[in-house]
């Protein structure tokens, strides 16, 4: 039974929804998966930071409390050794300092403030006024109140727009996404991280099995999870054709790439260094770099480590089971030796028989 055109609709029109959960639909067209309540761009809006969904509290209290994920103010640490480095490499396979960078929904601004050692001109936005006034303060960078659509932002003006798990709360993809589009240079590219949505899957399923996309399946934030083949229908249908996926930080149950109206030309390793080392901030950040690209190759080894010990378990337990069958047969076959089961009974009766009547070696 599908969701009645009246109920919800698609990014991309589209109001054949293929039932999947009891809060979420499956679009037959493109395949995303679509929240069926309807909800209107004043969504997104933080006109009162007290009592407002975008507001103070899902800053403060909403996340960790619906989320379990870790509060603002130790994010403000983490996310810089992990995600933000993860970004930042990203984008300078990409686009190299000084191009001008504007991250929507930037949240405390660390990602904002790496991008600024690294030599970008680089900027952010974000709903909440409080959020707003925190990263300004934690990470001393220009932050501005949205959305994006109410900014004083030239047409063609930017090199790269970034949006870190913005595009699935959007009510109107296709709005924000046209405007960042003209906000960009001829060449420039917009670079999202987003939760995917992977064909095929199975709500019932995920359920059993715990699946990691679970917990992508937020009602009322979540309003569409795209699947690499939608995003790319999206983006081509608005004259952005040019897609290019990386590998996401969270690939269990993200995805992560740059998008862009014109072919995407990539940096060597060469050009980054000779980007960043002439200068003293560049040169920190370059750094950093290196401190993470150690650690993935130290990770990589260890699951090579545990994947090389897992293969020997495997064969010692395939050794030990042929072992096992080799003692079975023998044993089977010394049983079928003629007169051989016989003393063996005649020698367990008259073990039966001295234990019943006492050792008679053992002292009175």
């Amino acid at each position: 039974m599908t969701i009645t055109p009246t109920e919800r609709l698609c990014w991309c029109g589209n109001t054949d929804l293929i039932p999947f959960s009891p809060e979420y639909g499956e679009c037959r067209a493109c395949g995303t998966l679509v929240y069926l309540k309807d909800m209107p761009p004043e969504q997104l809006l933080v006109r009162d930071d007290e009592t407002d969904f975008y507001g103070k509290k899902y800053w403060l209290e909403h996340q960790q409390d619906a989320f379990g994920y870790a509060g603002i103010h130790a994010r403000t640490r983490n996310d810089l050794t992990e995600r933000n480095l993860h970004w930042l490499k990203a984008l300078l396979k990409y686009r190299l300092p000084p191009a001008k960078v504007l991250e929507l929904g930037c949240s405390h601004g660390s990602f904002v403030a790496l991008l600024r050692q690294a030599g970008f001109d680089a900027c952010g936005v974000e709903m909440s006024p409080w959020v707003v006034e925190f990263g300004q303060k934690t990470f001393g960078v220009p932050i501005s109140v949205g959305p994006v659509e109410a900014l004083d932002i030239a047409p063609g003006s930017l090199d790269v727009i970034a949006l870190m798990d913005v595009l699935e709360h959007l009510p109107d993809p296709v709005a924000t996404m046209t405007h960042c589009l003209k906000l960009l240079k001829p060449d420039g590219l917009l670079l999202l991280q987003t939760p995917q949505f992977k064909e095929g899957m199975n709500y019932t399923a995920l359920l059993e099995t715990k699946g990691a996309f679970l917990e992508q399946l937020k009602a009322d934030e979540h309003l569409y999870l795209f699947s690499d083949r939608s995003a790319t229908r999206l983006f081509q249908q608005l004259g952005a054709e040019y897609i290019q996926f990386e590998s996401a930080i969270f690939g269990h149950y993200d995805m992560f790439f740059a998008v862009s109206r014109a072919p995407l030309q990539t940096n060597t390793p060469e050009q980054v260094n000779s980007a960043l080392l002439p200068t003293p901030n560049g040169r920190f950040a370059l750094a950093l770099l290196d401190i993470y690209d150690r650690e993935l190759a130290t990770v990589a080894q260890l699951q090579a480590d545990n994947a090389q010990l897992f293969a020997k378990l495997q064969a010692c337990e395939a050794d030990r089971a042929a072992r096992l069958e080799v003692i079975e047969a023998q044993g089977q076959q010394l049983g079928r030796i003629p007169g051989l089961e016989a003393d063996k009974e005649y020698l367990i009766s008259r073990i039966t028989e001295l234990s019943q009547q006492g050792d008679p070696l053992s002292p009175p």
